[in-house]
């Protein structure tokens, strides 16, 4: 590392010291200041302030809150310590059984840090020129994995008071009670201003964000991001966000709301939105290798095109996305990608599929598995030589029904009866073999089976658009 190099982050350093310095012991710093600092000063700045509040707000208002902590030996003091509190609280990101999760420690040179894993991680690890020392302090369940397990739920970031609403002075409040309003929590306001950004357009301090309203926030130009990390948002009010001309990539969007987003001549590209409920125009936007997980993703598309953007499955969160599924479908059909609007056309009647019931749900089953909703006429030839060999089998192991008119035929073998399958599939008629008996029946439900398959089939590869 040259001098210039160690000057510039030692002035960097002392800097952000100093702002964090200044308003450690402030509950309410200006937006700016919380923007200034930097992600490491940030999150200390909100184990002093209001991640205490928080937790505090959590223990009186969350359903069995206080009992999960005791159940995991976990309280807010090692909660805090983390600097996160959202791995404690959300589901296990694509996990199917395996819950658990490991409050680790890190030690290396003269730093140590707590987190939260997903796989249980000790000993020695070896990166570059430092030596990473791994303990795992305990194992537990997230609160909200730990309540599915009882049978029950709860909305973590549940608005139902807003001051100001779509103003650049909007304030968010969180499990209010109408009848004692001290209990509610407001969200720490680091909206309603441009995102800040230094004079080379990259964004002024990346950060972590946690239950934040970033409402109103302004996003404008190309904002790229460096060695100070980019944006990530958990449990935050993302609301009447508007992008002109914008172009960031590789924004990381949790459990958010996001409604009424406006998105004008942008670009969005390697965005994630897991959990997310995002509203609003989206017009001239291109959106490349973006991540949709779960929530509700209904933004109204205008002249937008897709790459490699995907709405995604994870069954540990709901996924309300039919209007993103039929959006999708449009789009890549305009586009000409027929494989991936497929696919969307798919995703749409499943989803439809599984919110009805009874008959209705028996049909729409049947649609799925016979022909995929008329997407892989395929099937139906595969499906009708089956339905051939298998009446076959019968007819030849009961071939005393079965009367033959030609001389040549001393024998019925397993051919005849694939022969008479075939000729009763197909409704040709007869002419050296007549079924008896209840076999009668059988050719009657064959000859019914390949008239209803060929209908398909001819339906399928006539009109295998969506």
């Amino acid at each position: 590392m040259n001098e210039f190099r160690k000057q510039m982050l030692k002035e960097r350093e002392e800097k952000d010291l100093e702002l964090f310095e200044n308003i450690k012991n402030n509950p309410k710093p200006g937006i700016l200041d919380l923007w200034a600092l930097s992600d490491d000063k940030f999150i200390e700045w909100r184990k002093l302030n209001d991640f205490p509040v928080l937790l505090a707000h959590f223990d009186k208002t969350l359903l069995l809150f206080k009992e999960w902590k005791a159940d995991n030996k976990l309280t807010n003091e090692i909660i805090i310590e983390t600097g996160e509190i959202t791995p404690f609280i959300e589901k296990k990101k694509l996990s199917k059984r395996d819950k658990k999760l490991y409050l680790t420690k890190q030690i290396w040179d003269t730093n140590e840090r707590t987190f939260v894993s997903h796989k249980k991680i000790e000993g020695e690890k070896k990166q570059f020129d430092t030596t990473f020392n791994f303990q795992n302090l305990q194992t537990f369940t997230s609160y909200l994995d730990w309540l599915k397990a009882r049978g029950k739920s709860q909305e973590i970031l549940y608005i139902n008071s807003r001051h100001a609403p779509n103003h650049e002075m909007e304030r968010v409040f969180i499990h209010t009670d109408v009848y004692a309003p001290k209990s509610d929590f407001e969200l720490l306001k680091m909206g309603g201003i441009p995102i800040p950004v230094n004079g080379f357009g990259m964004l002024f301090r990346g950060k972590k964000l946690e239950f934040v309203n970033l409402c109103g926030l302004q996003l404008t130009g190309d904002i790229s991001f460096g060695e100070l990390g980019n944006l990530s948002c958990s449990y935050c009010a993302c609301d009447n966000w508007i992008a002109t001309d914008f172009n960031m990539p590789m924004v990381t969007l949790e459990h958010c709301t996001v409604t009424n987003f406006t998105l004008l001549n942008s670009k969005l590209q390697q965005w994630t939105f897991y959990n997310c409920n995002v509203s609003g125009d989206f017009f001239n936007t291109k959106l490349y290798n973006n991540q949709i997980y779960g929530g509700n993703f209904n933004p109204i598309m205008q002249n937008c095109t897709l790459g490699q953007t995907h709405i995604k499955e994870d069954k540990n969160i709901a996924d309300n996305n039919y209007q993103g599924y039929k959006a999708f479908k449009i789009i890549y059909q305009q586009q000409g990608d027929d494989d991936v609007a497929k696919y969307y056309f798919i995703k749409e009647n499943e989803f439809l599929r599984q919110k009805l019931k009874g008959f209705n749900y028996l049909t729409k089953t049947l649609s799925y598995y016979y022909w995929e909703y008329g997407r892989k006429p395929h099937r139906i030839i595969y499906y009708s030589l089956a339905t051939i060999v298998i009446f076959g089998i019968i007819f030849w192991l009961n071939n005393n029904l079965i009367t033959s008119t030609a001389t040549d035929i001393k024998e019925f073998h397993l051919g005849h009866g694939l022969y008479f399958s075939t000729i009763s599939f197909t409704t040709m008629g007869f002419s050296d073999l007549i079924p008896n008996g209840w076999a009668r029946l059988l050719v009657s439900i064959e000859g019914f089976i390949g008239l209803l398959n060929m209908g398909f089939l001819i339906a399928g590869y006539a009109n295998n658009k969506y």
